[in-house]
């Protein structure tokens, strides 16, 4: 065996470490691009989870504001009636969705999308959460008077721009997430 043949083999192996670097190189790039479009899919089906919180508790609101005077009653009166339920139910929800998303560990270009879906999720629970389990009719009328839906669009209107640029940034169309079996 040579001299030339010794270079060779260090040549080889120079290579072959070179190789090895650069496949561990794109292999963890190639898993961190798929963890961050893992959690943006996720934040989207939280996203999904808020929306449809902020639609009933609208829709609760609407409700109530079509009622006949005997139908506000009976809702002011009785904590147990189904738009009470419905609000309790938005409310738990949306405490325990905000206080998993203010907690959850998420990659750091991602903290700003989670926050926001968190206020989100926040401002529907404090304001579905206003009526409570009073029964005074009087109390009930005036926090019902002042749920502030318009903030609740307008936190949502931020938190779902957040999320949709995400989703874009992370080559992630949202029409093929939902076709990947995300519906809530």
């Amino acid at each position: 065996m040579g001299p030339l043949a010794g270079v060779w083999i260090w040549l080889a192996l120079g290579f072959a470490v070179l190789l090895l670097g650069a496949a561990g190189y794109f292999g963890v790039r190639a898993l961190w691009a798929r963890a961050l479009r893992r959690s943006v899919v996720s934040l989207i089906g939280q996203r999904e989870a808020i929306l449809a919180s902020r639609r009933t508790l609208e829709a609760v609101v609407r409700h109530l504001a079509d009622e006949d005077d005997e139908a506000l009653e009976h809702f002011a009166t009785h904590p147990e009636s189904e738009d009470r339920k419905a609000l309790a139910e938005v409310t738990m929800r949306m405490e325990i969705l905000a206080g998993e998303l203010d907690t959850r560990p998420v990659p750091r270009t991602l903290v700003p999308v989670a926050e926001g879906l968190a206020d989100a999720a926040f401002v529907i629970s404090r304001e579905a959460g206003r009526i409570g389990e009073s029964a005074i009719a009087d109390e009930v009328y005036e926090e019902l008077a002042q749920i502030d839906l318009a903030s609740v669009a307008d936190v949502y209107r931020g938190a779902d721009a957040r999320v949709k640029e995400a989703a874009e940034r992370y080559h992630l169309d949202e029409a093929s997430v939902y076709g990947g079996g995300l519906y809530i």
